[in-house]
């Protein structure tokens, strides 16, 4: 796992080529939910707008900003896109096609046929960057971290990983939790033995090297550990999947570890020392098809998406202030000079 901190990471220079030696293209999630109770005011969340922009285009204008990231395929219901990304450079609007898998690879078929030149295997080992359309804390800055990241890690391996999953630290969400009557966004933590984790919006994946990608839908739509139901579900969909028995264990002694968190006890500490991201990147890399990774980023607002009308009402709240938070752990992490992406946008 790659470890995050002031100190721990080189700087990159400004005139260095991208992380992956070409910018990755980016992939953004907005499509309309056929489930009303994932709607949010009634609405598609991606059309919410905080500070007079859509959440969507919070998303493509900070990827549009970054310097790792090229073209940016955005889809979802294509007038409405068309309309608020309108101006946004590298923009390909992509029509949706039903659920989350599906408009997933509806943009990668549009990405790879933008690449006729590419031949099957570097079309394989061509990464793309994933990300949801409801994060307005993220910025450039935050993407080109996140990727620059990524790379070290796949070069670390004697093969590049089929998905890179972005996760989150305590330490990393901690001001965004609140206060007293200043409202905060806090959500379950997963309790690891390296620290307390959230997983984040990003991620950095080859999808034609998971063999089983047609379990993402299940885990998407069942991610929410709150809820006991969807954990049995998720439970018990793990059985049917190769390799799936030492997952669902796993998924098991996480949640009842985050149980037992409060009274912090014996049987817990024995549980969260078990709780390593070496198994939990085995167990998922086995049910996928493919070998996955986990990445820790600094930025914890990438952590903070819209679930609900309290969520939204939380983020346009605080956006300002959250923003300055996100803006200093740039300051900390960022070389200096202009911030990333503010050089001519490439074509």
């Amino acid at each position: 796992m790659v470890q995050t901190g002031p100190n721990d990471e080189p700087k990159p220079l400004r005139d260095e080529p991208p992380a992956y030696g070409t910018p990755v293209d980016a992939i953004v999630l907005s499509g309309t939910h056929q489930n009303p109770r994932r709607l949010v005011q009634g609405r598609n969340k991606a059309f919410l707008e905080i500070e007079g922009r859509a959440l969507v285009r919070h998303v493509a204008d900070a990827l549009a900003g970054a310097r790792e990231v090229g073209r940016i395929y955005v889809v979802g219901p294509p007038e409405e896109l068309a309309a608020v990304l309108e101006g946004c450079p590298r923009v390909v609007c992509v029509p949706q096609e039903g659920k989350l898998l599906s408009n997933g690879w509806a943009a990668v078929r549009a990405m790879e046929a933008d690449h006729p030149e590419l031949p099957p295997e570097r079309v394989n080992e061509r990464p793309l960057l994933l990300i949801s359309c409801d994060l307005p804390l993220v910025t450039s800055a935050a993407i080109d971290d996140f990727l620059v990241r990524a790379a070290r890690l796949d070069r670390e391996g004697e093969v590049t990983n089929a998905m890179i999953v972005g996760v989150a630290e305590d330490a990393a969400l901690r001001p965004f939790y609140g206060v007293g009557s200043h409202g905060g966004v806090e959500r379950p933590l997963v309790q690891m033995n390296e620290g307390l984790y959230r997983l984040s919006n990003l991620y950095v994946m080859r999808p034609r090297k998971l063999e089983h990608s047609e379990f993402l839908q299940t885990s998407f739509s069942l991610r929410k550990a709150k809820d006991w139901r969807n954990v049995m579900g998720l439970v018990f969909s793990l059985f049917s999947q190769k390799g799936g028995w030492f997952a669902a264990w796993m998924t098991c002694r996480l949640q009842l570890t985050a149980m037992l968190r409060h009274g912090q006890g014996r049987l817990y500490r024995r549980l969260r020392r078990g709780n390593t991201f070496e198994k939990a990147e085995r167990g998922v890399s086995t049910v996928l098809g493919g070998p996955v990774r986990v990445l820790d980023s600094p930025y914890g607002g990438l952590s903070l998406d819209v679930d609900d009308e309290e969520d939204y009402r939380i983020l346009a709240g605080n956006y300002r202030e959250w923003l300055a938070i996100t803006r200093a752990v740039e300051a900390r992490l960022s070389p200096p000079g202009p911030a990333p992406g503010t050089a001519t946008a490439r074509t």
